[in-house]
């Protein structure tokens, strides 16, 4: 298993179980996906690279960079710094999930890009909702609590921004900017566990057309609380 060193962790290139989803057939986790610059910026990569298989017994064509910290987190404020990948039906992601068990899970953010290339999707009457990138949280296995989108600002794929999540007992705030933008209180299946924190750039389920393109992520920041 490859890892490398940054921001101050030991990460994985690929989860910790494994680099194949069986529910996502598009995508492999491929090492070579994952890269650091000499200003330190991470950059995960989507890239045409088939490959076989064999728990799968499928050809996934598309190499993705992702990378799976080794630590397990406790409660604390979390953050990146990054500009989402430009590209069709991509969906870049910062999440965390429990080392004891799945779920829980909290999305920190997930964007998805359309089959223009970009995140753009403005739906009627929550027109200030200018891009699909979302928040979620998961404590069943059959669904999450509901994904819930924010006011941006900025095309999130041209700019960098901060996303942060501060996770205490009882309470969990997501961040963009500074600003809070969801908070969930009292899930109890988010107490008493451990978190491995995860940053990727996927392809979407179930789309046929996608780009190459590149997630570039500055820093990741933790405190604990």
């Amino acid at each position: 298993m490859e890892t490398i060193n940054w921001c101050g962790y030991e990460w994985r290139k690929q989860e910790r179980w494994g680099n194949v989803y069986p529910t996502n057939l598009r995508g492999w986790m491929d090492p070579s996906c994952v890269n650091i610059d000499d200003r330190g910026y991470l950059h995960l990569l989507t890239k045409r690279n088939p490959k076989y298989f064999e728990r799968t017994k499928f050809t996934h064509l598309f190499g993705v960079g992702l990378v799976s910290c080794t630590h397990r987190f406790g409660y604390g404020y979390f953050e990146i710094e990054a500009k989402l990948p430009e590209g069709k039906n991509l969906w870049p992601a910062f999440w965390m999930w429990s080392y004891d068990s799945w779920p829980p899970e909290i999305d920190i953010f997930e964007g998805y890009s359309n089959d223009r290339g970009d995140y753009r999707d403005i739906k009627f009457p929550r027109f200030w909702e200018l891009f699909k990138v979302e928040t979620n949280f998961h404590i069943k296995e059959d669904g999450g609590i509901g994904a819930e989108r924010f006011f941006m600002g900025n095309n999130p794929s041209r700019n960098f921004n901060k996303y942060a999540c501060l996770w205490e007992p009882n309470k969990i705030e997501i961040f963009f900017n500074g600003s809070t933008v969801r908070v969930l209180r009292n899930e109890k299946a988010f107490n008493d566990t451990t978190m491995n924190v995860i940053i990727n750039n996927m392809v979407r389920r179930n789309r046929n057309d996608f780009s190459e393109s590149d997630f570039v992520v500055k820093y990741f920041r933790y405190e604990k609380r």
